[in-house]
């Protein structure tokens, strides 16, 4: 039961508090992708440490499966035994019927959510190919107003109006780099996995807030790619120049979500970690956002350890 109280921990020290320490990286200063690996990270943290938990909680203290995991769960019993009941048992199975239905509720929210995303997807690509000219990933739409957006999937497509061949080159290409970096990161299926999570654990607010903070760093991400190929004084003409205003929600459109915000972001965007490579820079994020569940369990099984010596003394 130790290693179960541990992650029980670390799920209530980060769903909490993660929010609060996670806008130390919403900052210029730093790659809005490590950002985002810090959120999409906790969020997971906090998603696959509750039904663990419940899992462990469920398994028997005497199957000899744990060693420290059973070690809380006798201790206490032999504490908290009253008229033959043992009462660490049945909050332990208590704990863990309630941690197995959020479980099973996430399942659920996700099965019909990601459903109704492909067949939303799915109907809407079809119905743009019937209309549209496909020149490599991208469908071009009639328009003279300059609008594009992204469909993420498996073979995700970018489309955009004739409109924005009007725009300078410059401000074309980056337009596009940016939709092909959301296709490239798998944005949209970050935003639909933190939508899931929102709506199956709302009280958690980091799952509550996680999918307007994310929404927020994908399009910094997409920015700051793009703007590494063309520069960011096209990406900042791009986002006044470029509407969302008849994209669907299920895309991430150029310019509709902070657009003010990006804008001030790309036009003080200095990262200092410019020589740490993308990929190892994401892998520190990922560890850095591991390190609050570590600290939680040691300091668990520690506190554990140490009553069970204090009270057996």
């Amino acid at each position: 039961m130790t290693l179960a109280l541990g992650l029980l921990a670390a799920a209530f020290l980060i769903g909490f508090l993660a929010p609060f320490y996670l806008r130390i990286a919403a900052t210029p200063l730093v790659r809005p992708g490590l950002a985002l690996t810090g959120w999409t990270s906790s969020v997971l943290v906090v998603a696959l440490a509750l039904p663990v938990a419940g899992l462990l909680l469920a398994i028997p203290g005497d199957s000899g499966l744990d060693g420290l995991v059973g070690m809380a769960d006798s201790c206490v019993n032999a504490i908290l035994v009253r008229d033959g009941v043992a009462w660490a048992d049945v909050a332990r199975l208590g704990t863990a019927a309630v941690l197995l239905a959020l479980t099973g509720r996430t399942i659920i929210v996700a099965v019909v959510r990601v459903r109704r995303s492909r067949r939303q997807r799915r109907d809407h690509v079809r119905l743009l190919r019937s209309l549209t000219r496909a020149e490599g990933p991208v469908l071009w739409l009639d328009g003279s107003v300059p609008m594009a957006y992204s469909v993420g999937g498996r073979r995700g497509v970018i489309v955009a109006t004739h409109g924005l061949r009007q725009l300078p080159a410059s401000e074309r290409e980056a337009v596009l780099a940016h939709e092909k970096a959301h296709l490239r990161g798998h944005h949209h299926a970050l935003v639909l996995a933190c939508d899931v999570i929102a709506a199956a654990l709302p009280f958690i607010p980091l799952c509550r807030r996680a999918p307007g903070a994310v929404r927020v760093l994908v399009e910094l991400a997409a920015d700051a790619a793009a703007a590494r190929g063309h520069g960011a004084a096209p990406v900042r003409s791009a986002l006044l120049a470029v509407t969302a205003g008849q994209t669907p929600r299920t895309a991430l459109a150029m310019s509709r979500d902070a657009v003010s915000v990006r804008l001030l972001w790309l036009e003080s965007h200095r990262p200092r970690l410019t020589k740490l490579p993308a990929r190892a820079g994401y892998a520190v994020a990922a560890t850095l956002t591991a390190v609050p569940a570590v600290v939680s369990i040691a300091t668990v099984a520690l506190l554990v350890t140490l009553y069970c010596f204090a009270v057996s003394g």
